[in-house]
């Protein structure tokens, strides 16, 4: 079965499964498919968007790499993106770091 043909829960599923096997993410490649909204929660037209203006979720967006036509996403940029996302103990906490 050819990555075209493959569902992207697999595709994200099979590169999950490579990476915990010991595999460098710096390796995997995932097509946008995949990462949107498998990994990131965004729709693909927003990570469209994204490349564009450079910024994803208010902060800017994980790094891309170009395969001709094809927009594929390193594991690795993905995870430190998703990495460095802050997290918050609760919506008040996370109200006063926007304001």
């Amino acid at each position: 079965m050819s990555i075209k043909t493959q569902i992207p829960g697999d595709i994200l599923a099979n590169a999950l499964a490579r990476y915990r096997d010991g595999l460098d993410p710096a390796l995997i490649e995932l097509p946008e498919q995949a990462v949107f909204p498998g990994l990131i929660p965004a729709q693909p037209t927003t990570a469209r968007k994204a490349r564009c203006t450079g910024t994803l979720l208010g902060r800017p967006g994980p790094r891309f790499v170009r395969r001709g036509r094809a927009i594929r996403y390193r594991l690795k940029d993905v995870l430190e993106w998703l990495e460095a996302a802050e997290s918050f103990a609760s919506t008040a906490e996370a109200g006063r770091a926007i304001s």
